[in-house]
């Protein structure tokens, strides 16, 4: 139902004509960065909360929202401020960096190797805002795993969206590191394919490098 927000948000991002979502409406040097800001950004940055904290917390923070803020005039804390209440999380980093700066989400596969009988996957975080990520593992016979690197800043972890899915949380990610790896303990060759974000709710302005899958060499 978010396509088209995304899509929005995505041409913004790549166009160099985005300004942060905090300055004033009658300051924007366009028009079209203003719409897209406003209604495309904003949808995104809701859609985007729930990969973050999960949909069931997601849903709970916006009936609390409503209920705690109805005939008020919240401020963009409040909402933070609830989903942190509502997950316990930290959430700060979020609204700061999608609300205040025009750091984007890009997130890459730039490695997967053979190490003996496992195989280690690197990871790197190409643009300048970070997120947890969700990456999902399909091996040769069929069966999928996920693998959960949360951000170390969010102090919390969400809960397996992918209910009927084994998934392991692996340690959190420094903010401040640009590049992740991690081991599955089992062999490249049983290894089908790895793919970051299969929700694709988390707003990575360059999707191309976000799955992998042996070459047919």
């Amino acid at each position: 139902p978010f396509e088209n927000s995304y899509k929005g948000y995505r041409n913004l991002a790549l166009s160099g004509k985005e300004q942060p979502q905090s300055t004033h409406a009658d300051r924007y040097e366009h028009n079209y960065a203003y719409g897209a800001s406003a209604y495309s950004k904003g949808a995104v940055f809701l859609a985007q909360l729930g990969y973050i904290i999960g949909q069931n917390q997601l849903m709970e923070t916006i009936r609390k929202y409503y209920n705690d803020y109805k005939f008020k005039h919240p401020t963009p804390n409040d909402i933070k401020r609830t989903a942190e209440k509502i997950s316990g999380m930290e959430l700060d980093w979020y609204l700061t960096d999608w609300t205040q700066t025009t750091n984007t989400i890009d997130y890459g596969i730039k490695e997967v190797l053979e190490d003996g009988n496992k195989t280690k996957i690197k990871m790197e975080r190409i643009g300048l805002m970070p997120m947890p990520l969700d990456i999902l593992v399909v091996y040769t016979d069929g069966t999928r795993e996920t693998f959960y690197a949360p951000l170390r800043m969010m102090r919390g972890e969400k809960e397996n969206p992918y209910g009927d899915i084994k998934r392991t949380t692996l340690p959190d990610w420094p903010w401040a590191f640009s590049s992740y790896e991690f081991s599955i303990n089992k062999p490249l060759s049983e290894i089908k394919g790895v793919l970051i974000d299969p929700s694709q709710l988390m707003a990575d302005v360059r999707e191309e490098d976000n799955f992998w899958q042996p070459s047919l060499d």
